[in-house]
């Protein structure tokens, strides 16, 4: 599938030419190959974590908060600025909140001694999200080159 066609830019010349432009600005702004890395180690840190191998003081409010880290602060900046009326961008959005709600379940769940409730959520939907999150990303990384 095209990537002006995943994110419904195809049907109007016009519309996708405006549409490239869009994701071109909103990703001047955020280095996605650090956002992808980023993402990927909020996993491995949650597995440690779970594991009761982390350093980590992590807080459930804070790991919940989806606007905190650097990929949340350019969503509902940059991102929403120029890409806010695009359905992709809206998933890659809904999805990151979604994330950090898991993440933040997941750390609750560890806090109160309920290892194996939290190993199964980390073994479930957040890996899938996590590889949403990186596909949307990678796409709008495909724009820039």
């Amino acid at each position: 599938m095209g990537l002006l066609n995943f994110f419904g830019w195809g049907s109007n010349k016009q519309e996708a030419i405006q549409a490239l432009e869009s994701a071109k600005k909103a990703s001047q702004s955020l280095n996605i190959d650090v956002s992808i890395a980023a993402h990927e180690n909020w996993l491995t840190r949650l597995e440690t974590y779970t594991a009761g191998h982390g350093c980590d003081h992590l807080n459930p409010s804070d790991v919940a908060s989806d606007c905190k880290c650097d990929l949340g602060k350019w969503i509902y900046s940059d991102g929403e600025k120029h890409l806010g009326q695009y359905a992709a961008f809206q998933d890659l959005k809904a999805t990151h909140k979604m994330f950090h709600f898991k993440a933040s379940s997941i750390v609750s769940l560890t806090q109160a001694g309920r290892k194996k409730a939290a190993e199964k959520e980390l073994a479930g939907d957040i890996q899938k999200m996590s590889l949403k999150i990186r596909k949307r990303l990678e796409d709008l990384k495909n724009i820039e080159e």
